[in-house]
């Protein structure tokens, strides 16, 4: 319950211990178990500040037990990039859990800032509370509740959140001998959507036995919970965008639908990979390749929600993206969630039948939102 603490029977104190460089270090005794539990928390907070500065990872590829791949928990995309920038930093022989050191450049590139710390700021505070229900590793029968991670911090002055995994969350993460996908990180941190983050982990963990036959009851379950609880919704809204985006990576999934009667009763992945280019293939043109663009930083909660009732209103990613682009502000985003929502209403409690729901939108934005268009 309490790793690094052991009882001193003669003296009827509480030692706490580190390992540090591969050395076990005493850091005070202590009259209770929790205070010396204390004691260990913060010697490695230190030696994790440390790590922030002289010793960041940067694994390419990362990694999770297939169990906790599938098992849901709620997280925005910051969330999502956070944790996989958090997983580059264990190693796969890790025995205790390392100073985990994610600069916020890479997290949210660009977008440092008094807005964007305080949605970090609330990311970690969802991290710290997160508590999670997973299968034991050695007998699936067997249940327990574990908190990912055991201590996070902001660091500002440095640019970067410093933290631990907690003990019963590293047996999913680490030395892991079977059954666990592996992801590579410049795919993930390319995802624009917590969703395709979901789906990614769910994909690579079903590669291996594909295809996979899941019923959509299940697979909703775990991507979006209670969420969507219509078909047709989480088809247009959830599943078919995510698998979208994964296929514009490396990914070939083709998904077939069964039905039982006249409804959907589970879904088919045929789940493939193309081959990445050879660098080789690379060196062989004499035009130079143009720089690559600097990944775009992650939306903020009211972007997303923008982003999910223009997807409602039937407008294209093309059109989304432009609105996005040119309305930033929260108080133009708010704007527009007010004014679309009388649209919303109509269509989907068929006020307007015969309606073109996406013109309509795109006139009102026309008219509220000028910028829009000048930016043609």
């Amino acid at each position: 319950k309490y790793p690094g603490t052991s009882l001193d029977k003669t003296k009827g104190r509480w030692k706490a211990r580190i390992t540090r460089d591969g050395r076990t270090l005493n850091v005070g005794s202590y009259p209770t178990q929790e205070e010396a539990y204390a004691a260990v928390l913060r010697a490695k907070e230190t030696d994790s500040a440390k790590l922030a500065v002289n010793e960041p990872r940067k694994n390419t590829t990362v990694a999770q037990s297939n169990i906790l791949a599938e098992t849901y928990w709620p997280a925005t995309l910051l969330e999502a990039r956070l944790f996989v920038l958090m997983l580059r930093c264990l190693h796969k022989r890790d025995q205790e859990a390392p100073g985990i050191t994610v600069p916020i450049e890479e997290l949210m590139p660009g977008g440092r800032g008094g807005r964007n710390y305080e949605l970090l700021k609330q990311a970690i505070d969802r991290f710290m509370s997160l508590r999670i229900e997973l299968p034991t590793l050695h007998d699936k029968r067997d249940m327990q509740a574990i908190n990912l991670v055991q201590g996070m911090v902001l660091n500002a002055s440095q640019d970067v959140v410093v933290g631990f995994f907690t003990p019963l969350a590293l047996p999913y993460l680490t030395a892991l001998s079977n059954n666990f996908a592996v992801g590579d990180v410049a795919e993930l941190l390319a995802l624009q959507t917590a969703v395709g983050h979901k789906m990614y982990w769910l994909m690579q963990a079903w590669e291996f036995k594909s295809p996979v036959t899941v019923t959509v009851e299940r697979l909703r379950e775990l991507v979006v919970k209670d969420n969507y609880e219509r078909y047709t919704d989480f088809r247009n809204r959830v599943l078919l965008p995510s698998i979208e985006e994964l296929n514009a990576l490396t990914f070939e999934i083709v998904v077939t639908e069964n039905r039982k009667g006249r409804a959907v009763d589970s879904l088919r992945f045929d789940i493939g990979r193309r081959e990445k280019p050879q660098q080789l293939q690379l060196e062989l043109t004499t035009t130079p390749a143009p720089p690559a663009e600097k990944p775009k930083p992650p939306l903020s909660d009211m972007q997303q929600k923008v982003q999910t009732r223009l997807h409602k209103l039937k407008l294209t990613e093309a059109q989304i993206r432009k609105v996005l682009q040119v309305v930033t502000t929260e108080a133009e985003l708010t704007k527009l969630l007010k004014e679309t929502y009388p649209i919303l209403r109509d269509f989907e409690t068929k006020a307007k039948p015969g309606e073109n729901v996406a013109a309509a939108t795109m006139a009102l934005l026309k008219s509220t939102f000028p910028a829009v268009w000048a930016s043609n």
